[in-house]
């Protein structure tokens, strides 16, 4: 597919990636995508919306999608409700109804959500050239995406000073769905009430083979949005696995994997085995959400590392959900339960990646959950410090560089920050320094909490260097 460009005097259908407008993302919209492949199949114009301040007259249509509820909608669509030019509207997305709480409403909204570009009457006078069940209108599962519709955007952000490598998910990727479904009910997910898992697209259906003028492929790598690959049946997994891992190009499950599933299938070694294999792009992903699997995670832990022990190896850490302002029980069981799956992790000489539930921020210490994943989420501290030492080489950062204090100690211990503290260092007043922002979330934590004072200050102080075992999975049989 070649790169599309519409003469702002045409009119053309109007594509509007509202989490891109509002907050900026660091991937695709793969529904957007997939529409816009099936406008290019068609010869219809179309455009990715850039630009909040637009004349709607320019589009006959205009398909906006919403992933994330928190998403603020651009304000020509809330302008237009009430007035002739919503009907240019159609809308949809998990953003629409990933947090609503009756199971009656929210199965009826994420079913109708799931078919509506289906049944959507514009793209049903369509013809539909990719296969499937229908002649007209499209069918999402067979469409090839438009890979080339965020490049306006790209561009946009080169001339602006960023680098283009930045947005590589924009450009390097084939992007879809092996499989849909999962079977873990998870209260937090958009697939709780999902009960099985089902083969999707075929790989053939959305992996590009777009090539620039030294008969490279455009896009080298492949990411899998799939819900729960590996708990799929075994006649599913399988063939899909050795498919990805024939076709020689790196791939990644960016949803990450069920690392549970490798204790929990009598498959699990394979499984292991076979990722062992795998051209894999990037850290292999998985997901620790629960303290109450550590038993389950270990055992699949000594699996993996026994087939990978040198494999860069991530695990996606859930925290955050259902706080409230003064929920101080909760918030302590929650950050606990966080640490020690962050010691369980770096046990294992694996890292971390800290994925705040949007409920996080209405605790009264919500910046503690920032902090923590400032440190967690970048690798180079998170292997050679401990949360602590983060927090304080912040503070001793700022002072090195900014005030040019040279006298002192890049890291020190909690006790002797402590002593500083108690000589008056810190402070507004003349001759005394500004504690940074760590640091008083660090102290507000430990205020809050007395009673688990020296608790906190024993988990702020892991260290990988220091937890890390390679007896725990070398000897496994």
């Amino acid at each position: 597919m070649k790169a599309l460009r519409v003469p702002p005097m045409y009119k053309c259908i109007g594509l509007v990636d509202a989490d891109l407008l509002d907050n900026g993302t660091r991937h695709p919209n793969l529904a957007l995508l997939k529409i816009a492949g099936f406008l290019y199949d068609n010869h219809i114009p179309f455009e990715l919306i850039l630009d909040s301040n637009i004349d709607l007259e320019r589009y006959d249509h205009i398909y906006l999608s919403r992933v994330f509820t928190f998403t603020k909608l651009p304000k020509f669509y809330t302008e237009s409700i009430g007035t002739i030019n919503e009907n240019k509207f159609h809308i949809g997305g998990t953003g629409f109804y990933a947090t609503i709480e009756s199971i009656k409403e929210f199965t009826s909204r994420r079913n109708d959500d799931m078919f509506k570009l289906e049944k959507d009457e514009y793209l049903c006078t369509l013809r539909n050239y990719r296969g499937g069940h229908n002649e007209f209108g499209i069918n999402m599962a067979c469409q090839m995406p438009y890979y080339h519709l965020y490049d306006a955007y790209v561009d946009q952000q080169v001339k602006k000073g960023f680098k283009r490598e930045k947005y590589k998910d924009y450009l390097k990727y084939s992007i879809g769905f092996l499989t849909r479904g999962c079977i873990r009910h998870c209260p937090f997910c958009i697939n709780k009430l999902e009960k099985t898992i089902v083969p999707h697209s075929r790989l053939e259906w959305f992996l590009d083979t777009e090539k620039d003028e030294k008969n490279r492929r455009v896009r080298p790598y492949i990411y899998l949005w799939d819900d729960n690959f590996l708990a799929a049946d075994y006649t599913i997994w399988k063939p899909l696995l050795q498919e990805l891992i024939d076709t020689k190009q790196a791939f990644q499950f960016r949803q990450g994997l069920d690392e549970r599933m490798l204790a929990q299938s009598s498959h699990g070694e394979e499984m292991a085995e076979m990722l062992s294999k795998a051209r894999y792009h990037g850290d292999f992903i998985f997901a620790f959400d629960n303290w109450r699997d550590r038993d389950t995670i270990e055992k699949a832990l000594k699996i993996w590392k026994k087939h990978n022990p040198k494999k860069g190896t991530k695990f996606y850490l859930f925290c955050g959900f259902k706080l409230t302002e003064k929920s101080h029980d909760k918030f302590y069981k929650d950050i606990w339960e966080l640490f020690q799956r962050i010691r369980v992790l770096m046990s294992y000489g694996c890292v971390g990646y800290v994925m705040r539930h949007e409920d996080y921020h209405k605790y009264e210490i919500s910046n503690l959950y920032i902090q923590i994943a400032r440190w967690c989420n970048q690798q180079q501290f998170y292997k050679k410090m401990s949360f602590w030492e983060f927090a304080y080489r912040n503070q001793s950062y700022w002072e090195e560089n900014t005030l040019k204090i040279k006298d002192r100690p890049a890291l020190k211990s909690f006790q002797e920050f402590e002593e500083d503290l108690n000589n008056g260092y810190y402070g507004n007043g003349d001759g005394q320094v500004k504690m940074c922002l760590p640091l008083q979330t660090v102290m507000k934590t430990l205020e809050r909490f007395p009673q688990h004072r020296e608790e906190l200050l024993d988990m702020f102080n892991y260290k990988m260097s220091n937890l890390k075992n390679p007896k725990l999975w070398e000897n496994y049989k």
